[in-house]
């Protein structure tokens, strides 16, 4: 049961970074060296499935 918090830590972080990749706008995106089509399919994948 120790790696039971280490998990939800873990689904929580993916959780907020796909929520900030998703409100990103596309010239952001490009700043990072990515597009919207490159992580479309991320951001619509639940957080456990990550």
């Amino acid at each position: 049961m120790r790696g039971l918090p280490a998990l939800l830590r873990l689904w929580r972080e993916r959780g907020r970074v796909c929520g900030q990749l998703a409100a990103m706008s596309e010239r952001e995106l490009q700043d990072i060296g990515v597009c919207w089509s490159e992580i479309a399919s991320e951001v619509g994948k639940p957080f456990w499935l990550k």
